[in-house]
């Protein structure tokens, strides 16, 4: 099989689809690679790596001519969108539940080409393609929200001495996303408050993330526990609402589940609540999620940008683990790099009728949607994969 490597154009974005060793991994099992001029060289991996492996060095066209499955990080952007054709299976993040219009996923996948979504390949109910990011982002997003509060609030954010206040944060869902961020605020000496739908689980879920042995995190750290009323989710508001002017920090690591609808819950934080925070506190919404649980938070793909609304900073960049490139080609590869070989060795159709993992991440084929929940999230009729390959 051809397959191409491509540079990613999203601003910021400084990962690449593919590490040189793989490229060679892949010629052994007789396949041709081509990568994009300087696909590479913002994760530390220079052309001459590349073709040391094997891979020839060509321009984009070159590429989208000659190849059928086509490596990426990023959901194409506008101007790429007449880039690809029915002849081609993307791999790639697309994120068609999130932010994008309907009427753009529409212009989009016109030419019919199969999609395959990193974040929705699902093995066992886990998300082995998702994860090394959201991990990241995790820690990331922690990581800058103590730069934030430092540099615009003025305050050093650790208890590292008795005579040190700290900043006090509180960390919303403690899914993958929000266990980094936790773990980041327990080694730098936080006060940490945690809100969360399933307080009697959270240490069970520190250890086993962490691989520890019953360790009481909560006493240790000596957490605050405030319960999400799932039921009830105003009452969860109504409580926070109270208390949001103490935090220096907040992170928002959860997403909106389908039983929470906007007519549930339209905002957890809202632009009165954001209002009673101390002038130049620092909000981020790690999911980047517009407008959604935090009402004031909308994502840019900058990963410097920050928005002062109300006095209170915001940042919600939507692609963090960018700004460690290298770390993250070699965390997303080393998950991805088995899904290519198979894709390459069997070819698609093959492929992903003997792997389910594979046939759950195509999300488009031949102009249709073909992923359940992106279908009744944005208003697209669903076609069964099956019925199209």
């Amino acid at each position: 099989m051809n397959i191409g490597v491509i540079k990613e154009t999203k601003t910021d974005e400084t990962r690449v689809a593919l590490q040189p060793f793989q490229v060679k991994v892949l010629i052994a099992n007789g396949h041709k690679i081509y990568v994009e001029n300087n696909a590479g060289v913002l994760a530390g991996f220079p052309d001459d790596e590349y073709v040391v492996n094997g891979a020839e060095i060509k321009d984009k066209k070159y590429i989208l001519d000659k190849c059928k499955l086509i490596l990426k990080i990023k959901a194409p952007l506008d101007n790429e969108y007449n880039d690809y054709t029915k002849d081609h299976i993307i791999f790639t993040y697309l994120h068609f539940d999130e932010n994008i219009l309907p009427d753009k996923i529409r212009e989009l996948i016109k030419s019919g080409f199969m999609g395959i979504a990193y974040e929705w390949v699902e093995e066992s109910g886990r998300y082995p393609l998702l994860e090394p990011m959201s991990k990241l982002t995790g820690y990331l997003f922690a990581q800058k929200a103590v730069e934030f509060c430092t540099k615009y609030k003025g305050i050093i954010c650790g208890k590292h001495e008795d005579y040190l206040k700290g900043a006090n944060v509180l960390i919303i869902g403690l899914g993958t996303i929000g266990l980094s961020s936790l773990k980041f605020c327990m080694d730098n000496n936080l006060k940490i408050s945690v809100l969360d739908k399933n307080l009697a689980t959270v240490n069970i879920r520190i250890n086993e993330r962490f691989k520890t042995n019953k360790i009481d995190y909560i006493e240790k750290y000596s957490i605050e526990l405030i319960s999400f009323n799932n039921s009830d989710p105003l009452k969860t508001k109504a409580e926070l609402e109270k208390t949001i002017n103490k935090y220096d920090i907040i992170l928002n690591c959860a997403v909106r589940r389908p039983d929470m609808p906007k007519d549930k819950l339209e905002y957890l934080i809202d632009r009165q609540m954001i209002q009673t925070m101390e002038p130049y506190s620092v909000i981020c919404d790690t999911t980047a999620c517009d407008n959604d649980l935090i009402e004031t938070c909308v994502s840019s793909e900058e990963v410097d940008k920050i928005d002062i609304i109300n006095d209170v900073v915001h940042y919600s960049c939507d692609h963090l683990p960018s700004i460690v490139g290298k770390s993250a080609t070699e965390l997303l590869t080393s998950q991805t790099f088995p899904f290519i070989l198979e894709i390459a060795n069997k070819g698609i159709s093959e492929a992903v009728k003997s792997n389910k993992a594979l046939y759950r991440g195509v999300v488009c084929y031949k102009n249709k949607i073909t992923h359940r929940y992106i279908a009744e999230k944005k208003g697209f009729q669903f076609y069964k994969l099956s019925d199209l390959v």
